[in-house]
Order: structure tokens, then C-alpha cells, then sequence
């Protein structure tokens, strides 16, 4: 069991640094040739993961969960919209004014508006991580030390490691470029939503199933 965990350990963090090291060479080339800008490729490919995981999410049938789903689906588009400010720049409307008149760049964005720029990111990785880690504490009380190995060996090895390599890539960006970390927030968050969907698509709540 010892030597299991050790191993699986090993692994994880391998995983995550190779990841993050690479993900760390992609947005400090991005940043040194001024490749992406607002609305950039990186920030496409966040839109269409997001909205890629909602469409697959919705299409499961099954009664099991259905609710959940709903509710994630639901998540997933808003947060695809939110990458391209609910489509303003190619649509060029003008957001409705109490957006207009809070948001930090005048975007139809959310995320930008009312000061929540400052630490939505933060809340919403906190919660990712406490979510996972009640998750875990559920299997280890139902399957034991055993079980919990096996569940993130067969389910969480690799969509956590792009988790984590995302936030390595996001601490980078302060590090290096304090105050203009764009880029490295933009990889950052891809390799977030990548493990997030990863691990939604896995059907993570099947171990907690009766029987």
C-alpha cells in the first residue's frame, strides 16, 4: 500500500511538472512574439473545450445524475460565453448599462464587473480543490486508502495534473510578469478547464453509486 502511494505520488507530481513546463515554454513564447491578444487562439480553444464538454455532457442519456448534468452543463456555457464576452466583439452590441458602467473594460463579461476580477479566480480554484477533496474523503470513507488510490490513478492522475500545472503556469505569469501575466493566465486557465472537463467526462460520481 505504502510503496502504491509513493509511486502514484511520483507520478502525479512528474505529470504535473512536465506539464506546467510546458505550459510555462508555450505562454512565455506567446508573450515574447505577442501572439495572443484578447480574443486570441488560446482563448478560442478555452471557448470550444467549454463548450465541446457541455455538448458531450448534455447528450448523455441516463436518469442517474441527470439533475448534476443539467447544472454543469449549465456552468460550462455560461463559462464558454464568458471567454468571448457573450460574443460582443463580432456582434458589437452594447451591454446592458449596469455591465457597461462596472466593468473594467466595458465588456458584456461577468467575471470583469463589479471588482470580481480581483478574486473570482481564486474562489472558483478553491472551490475546485475543496470539491475534489470532499469527493475523495467520500471514497475514502466508502472504499478505504485502497480505494482512493485506485480512483485517482483511474480517474483523476491526469486531469489533475493539467489542474495543477495550470495553476503552476498562473503563479509563473505573477512571477515573472508582474502586472502583465496575460498569457500565462490565458494557458493557465486552459489546462484548468482541460483537466476539469477530463474529469467531468469520466463520470466521476459512478464510485458513489450504491452497490
Amino acid at each position: 500500500m505504502g510503496i502504491s502511494l509513493l509511486k502514484l505520488v511520483v507520478q502525479a507530481t512528474a505529470y504535473s511538472v512536465v506539464l506546467g513546463a510546458l505550459l510555462i515554454l508555450g505562454a512565455q513564447t506567446s508573450h515574447s512574439l505577442n501572439m495572443d491578444h484578447n480574443e486570441g487562439l488560446v482563448e478560442w480553444l478555452q471557448f470550444a473545450l467549454l463548450l465541446g464538454g457541455a455538448v458531450v455532457l448534455a447528450l448523455r442519456h441516463g436518469q442517474q445524475g441527470r439533475w448534476w448534468r443539467y447544472l454543469v452543463v449549465a456552468g460550462l456555457f455560461v463559462l464558454a460565453m464568458e471567454e468571448i464576452d457573450w460574443a460582443q466583439p463580432y456582434l458589437g452590441y452594447t451591454p446592458i448599462s449596469i455591465l457597461a458602467d462596472n466593468n473594467l473594460y466595458g465588456e458584456m463579461a461577468l467575471h470583469n464587473s463589479f471588482g470580481m476580477e480581483k478574486y473570482l479566480r481564486m474562489l472558483v480554484l478553491l472551490a475546485l480543490m475543496a470539491g475534489g477533496g470532499t469527493l475523495l474523503a467520500k471514497i475514502g470513507i466508502k472504499h478505504g486508502l485502497a480505494g482512493v488510490i485506485d480512483y485517482v490513478r483511474s480517474k483523476l492522475l491526469l486531469p489533475g495534473a493539467l489542474f495543477t500545472a495550470g495553476i503552476m503556469v498562473l503563479i509563473a505569469g505573477r512571477i515573472m510578469y508582474p502586472g502583465d501575466f496575460f498569457d500565462f493566465d490565458e494557458f493557465g486557465e486552459l489546462a484548468i478547464y482541460a483537466g476539469v472537463i477530463w474529469f467531468l467526462l469520466s463520470r466521476p460520481l459512478d464510485v458513489l453509486k450504491p452497490g
